[in-house]
């Protein structure tokens, strides 16, 4: 295959995988994890940076996010393009990496397309958070660091050691992608060595290792008091629940076939784990002497089994949407199986067809999100801010739902007068939005008790439950419901009282 006729090809797969990303872009309601992105681009730059370390993630993602909306503003079609634009160009790296990897253009191909198509990385790349760009440099890094082994290179090492740091500073959990390299060059090493540790002490990959080491740890050296305290914060309260075995089957899922429902008939949703594990087995056993290999299972696997272990001996971090920047290594392995099928009529057959499945499970997801039917936030707002007076108070009763709603209000309606969320103590949680409340958002129960007139008030029946109990002088005149896509979520209640 002709250099010109692959680029031609990329250029295609990447047009094809943008857009994906960008149908109704807009469609989907933002939800409480974009809104937070938003809102944390509100403050002036010193005071975003100390809000998000108030926190639980890093900050390099709001940094890229900010620097994008000076350009492209704050609406949410601009938030959002920017995580289709990291997906566009991760679609070309991961032909870098696998076509280097696996020293094969057509594995490249193989890979950029499946990523391209994938509803499980789709779903990662069409929203305002930091998924699109973790993955971006979690292939950029392992670019990097397999360019430095072959080469034994300092400038690629130093190079890697650059990507890891920002790898780290977009999600914690790309550290435990930083860690499978790690292995991976000390496999090197102790396999180049035989396990002389002297010979290990004098290689030269041993200290360009060290090199890069070192650049990442000067680099994030200035976040680690921030990232301890974020770490004891999510040790002492989190969100996510307890990891069970049901769980890791559902990751394996997800990842071949996202959906909202799982089947669970006849061990059904066993399946994809069992295919994960033939191809996994199969690729150790075939292709072990591959070093591309040897990474790219690694990076795959270590992530989970790590996230796994911790999540056992403490508080649960196991959560789908943290394996973003590992699922991907999953087709790059299959990508490059597909690849060496020797009879081309045999290959092009397969890699045909599973492209078609991956393409098919990605319609398939798209319809069961039935967003037409499922308006949220989006209509809540909408149906507040056309109807209301101008004198009229709007109330949210969640937090999980207020910023998303606050957004539309100041974006979509230019509201002068934002709505409040409706807080007692005036005090969320981390996860909750602490980080990012001001005392102007929030309205007390001697606030509500000066209301006259209408007043709208929007609950939500999903995650973070807490309908307004109203004082005995509000009547309720109206009520609509407006159904969000996920479970999760709820429907979105609105309700219209006049005080008496």
């Amino acid at each position: 295959m002709s250099r010109s006729r692959t680029i031609w090809i990329l250029v295609c797969i990447a047009v094809v995988g943008i857009a994906l990303r960008s149908f109704n872009l807009n469609g989907r309601s933002l939800w409480f994890d974009e809104a937070f992105s938003w809102r944390l681009l509100q403050f002036p730059f010193v005071e975003m940076i100390a809000r998000d370390g108030a926190d639980v993630h890093p900050p390099l993602y709001y940094i890229f996010l900010r620097s994008w909306t000076y350009v492209f503003g704050t609406s949410l079609f601009a938030l959002r393009s920017f995580s289709v634009a990291c997906a566009g160009v991760a679609t070309f790296v991961a032909y870098l990496f696998t076509a280097y990897a696996f020293r094969s253009r057509r594995a490249g191909i193989y890979a950029a397309l499946f990523l391209a198509l994938s509803p499980w990385v789709i779903s990662y790349g069409w929203e305002a958070r930091m998924y699109p760009l973790g993955i971006l440099f979690a292939l950029l890094s392992s670019y990097a660091l397999l360019h430095g082994l072959r080469d034994k290179s300092f400038w690629w090492f130093g190079l890697y050691g650059v990507f890891a740091a920002a790898l780290m500073y977009t999600h914690y959990y790309g550290i435990f992608t930083i860690v499978a390299q790690a292995l991976f060059v000390c496999g090197v090493l102790v396999q180049s060595t035989k396990w002389r540790i002297g010979e290990m002490v004098h290689a030269r990959i041993f200290w360009a290792g060290l090199f890069s080491a070192c650049i990442a740890v000067l680099l994030f050296a200035p976040w680690l008091p921030t990232f301890l305290r974020q770490r004891a914060q999510v040790q002492d309260v989190f969100w996510i629940p307890p990891v069970t075995t049901g769980a890791v089957f559902d990751t394996f899922y997800q990842i071949g076939i996202p959906t909202l429902s799982i089947p669970r008939e006849y061990g059904v949703s066993r399946i994809p784990a069992l295919f994960v594990a033939v191809l996994y087995v199969y690729a150790i056993v075939r292709y072990r002497k591959i070093d591309g290999m040897n990474l790219t299972l690694l990076l795959f696997g270590i992530p989970i089994f790590l996230s796994v272990l911790i999540s056992l001996g403490g508080r649960s971090l196991y959560n789908d949407r943290y394996f973003a920047f590992t699922g991907i290594f999953l087709f790059i392995a299959l990508a490059y199986v597909l690849s060496v099928i020797k009879k081309p009529l045999v290959r092009r057959v397969i890699f045909s067809m599973v492209s078609v499945l991956i393409f098919i499970s990605f319609v398939s997801y798209w319809n069961q999100l039935q967003i037409s039917q499922k308006p949220g936030a989006h209509a809540a707002s909408t149906y507040v801010y056309e109807q209301r007076g101008q004198n009229d108070a709007v109330l949210v009763s969640s937090p999980f739902i207020y910023f998303s709603i606050l957004h539309y209000a100041t974006e979509e309606f230019q509201a002068k007068d934002a709505p409040h969320l409706y807080s007692t103590t005036g005090e969320l949680v981390h996860f909750a939005g602490g980080p990012i409340l001001t005392k102007e958002d929030i309205a007390g129960p001697a606030d509500i008790a000066t209301y006259t007139g209408t007043v709208w008030v929007v609950d939500t029946t999903g995650f973070g439950e807490k309908p307004l109990d109203t004082p005995k002088n509000w009547r309720e005149v109206s009520r609509a419901m407006f159904p969000e896509v996920f479970a999760h979520q709820g429907d979105i209640v609105v309700r219209k009282f006049v005080v008496k």
